[in-house]
């Protein structure tokens, strides 16, 4: 009985390693979870056209707020707008050049200009959602449609 115990524990080892392994590769890592955020909530305004906006703002419940990764829709241009925000609703409305980093950078503004339909990697410092603390973030922004969509993640 004891051999089969062992043999048995034996196999659930293996097969556990062997799941693990095979899980890994298709693990993505923030970079990934940040350009897949931003490809679904592109796929949804092409769908719903300006509705999905209402649905980014839901936060967690639609899916696009996971952890500190979150959707963010900005209007292009000098006098931009923050239209959706899924971690912070309450930024809805507000002027990009009014949205700054603690260094001053404005970064809203930087990315509602420079973003391209290619996308691009935005780097500045805001405010983690999960811990409220000041972080480096880096946040991937896609021009679609005289939009940005905007997602990131924080440097740990």
């Amino acid at each position: 009985m004891g051999l089969n115990r062992r043999k048995l524990l034996g196999t659930c080892v293996m097969a556990g390693l062997g799941l693990v392994w095979a899980a890994g590769p298709t693990l993505a890592g923030p970079e990934e979870k940040a350009k897949a955020m931003v490809a679904k909530a592109i796929a949804l305004y092409d769908e719903k056209g300006e509705a999905a906006l209402q649905v980014f703002n839901e936060g967690a419940v639609s899916g696009f707020l996971a952890g500190e990764i979150y959707i963010v829709v900005e209007s292009r241009g000098p006098d931009g707008k923050v239209l959706a925000h899924a971690a912070a609703p309450k930024m809805i409305g507000t002027p990009l050049a009014q949205i700054a980093d603690p260094t001053g950078k404005k970064f809203g503004v930087i990315m509602s200009m420079d973003a391209t339909e290619a996308g691009g990697w935005f780097d500045y410092q805001w405010p983690d959602p999960t811990t409220g603390k000041l972080g480096q973030k880096k946040s991937w922004a896609v021009l679609h449609k005289d939009f940005v969509f905007i997602a990131g993640f924080y440097a740990h």
